[in-house]
């Protein structure tokens, strides 16, 4: 079990790497936020339900009781890429991803609500550091307080998603099942939002050769293989531990978008004063988690 959440925990980190990837995509590719989502969404649809139909029909069938949970899911993850891709057009990638590193603060006080525990002071002291950061973040860059709020709903409705999904998999449900009908069921109601919005549809499929090898990519690699296996590895990892590893996403995404976009992407000084007291929160969060579950072995060995 232990080898599991190790696996799991490094396959994760890998996973979150390609979330940071996005970002890169998400500012390289020449359609609005919507008009990527959509794509992003049936090209990873598309590709779980080819994997689901000829490897493993069976799971195609999901009990009636789990699509309200499953559509509710479907329409925040499309709704969290949306806002995630426009916060990222209007204000760039290092602001955004700035701000989505707020997730595990968020995170130690929806938590608690969803699973009906009480709220730890610990966790609530380490996101009290991530508020100060996010507070730092927002004075040096008040000029993008626009891009930052909606940054900031767009980890808002992944902290939700997250809790959601950490429950769907508590049901034994199969992680390509849920991928499957997540993926579906928010490219549909794009989809329909799409049909009242004529110039949206009308440019849709207006981009060029580049555009078409990104979406590719975006939909297949960092979408479809991305999030079945963000699913699976839920299944050993706590939403917060999970939230946790998120929130190394704005690391990768930095300093990925230094390397594509060069000085574009150079913020003020304060910024990164900011940035550094979120990430420090994490550290000390993961230390003292870390401490924690070795003290309960050392505690369950002493008593066997």
């Amino acid at each position: 079990m232990q080898n599991d959440k190790t696996k799991d925990l490094i396959h994760f980190h890998f996973l979150v790497f390609l979330w940071g990837f996005t970002s890169i995509l998400g500012a390289l590719i020449q359609l609005n936020s919507i008009q990527i989502v959509w794509h992003r969404m049936f090209i990873a649809y598309f590709l779980v339900g080819l994997y689901l139909f000829f490897k493993k029909r069976k799971k195609f069938f999901i009990q009636k009781k789990y699509f309200v949970q499953l559509f509710i899911a479907g329409v925040l993850i499309s709704s969290h890429w949306v806002a995630f891709f426009y916060a990222i057009k209007i204000s760039g990638v290092s602001l955004t991803l700035s701000i989505m590193a707020s997730g595990a603060f968020v995170t130690s006080l929806i938590e608690p609500i969803v699973f009906r525990r009480k709220l730890s002071l610990k966790e609530l002291s380490y996101g009290s550091i991530t508020l100060v950061g996010l507070i730092i973040i927002f004075r040096a860059e008040f000029d993008q307080y626009i891009g930052m709020s909606i940054a900031f709903l767009a980890t808002i409705l992944s902290v939700i998603f997250t809790l959601l999904n950490s429950k769907l998999v508590k049901e034994k449900l199969s992680p390509t099942s849920i991928a499957f009908y997540e993926l579906f069921i928010g490219w549909f109601m794009l989809s329909v939002y799409l049909l009242f919005d004529s110039d949206q549809m009308n440019s849709l499929f207006q981009f060029g050769k580049n555009d078409l090898i990104l979406l590719l990519i975006l939909g297949s690699i960092c979408t479809a293989y991305a999030h079945v296996g963000s699913v699976k590895v839920m299944r050993n990892l706590s939403p917060f531990s999970f939230m946790i590893i998120i929130n190394l996403e704005p690391v990768y995404a930095v300093i990925l978008s230094l390397m594509f976009f060069g000085k574009n992407e150079l913020m003020s000084f304060d910024f990164y004063i900011g940035f550094i007291l979120i990430l420090t929160a994490i550290f000390l969060d993961s230390l003292d988690k870390r401490k924690t579950v070795i003290k309960k072995l050392t505690e369950k060995k002493l008593h066997l």
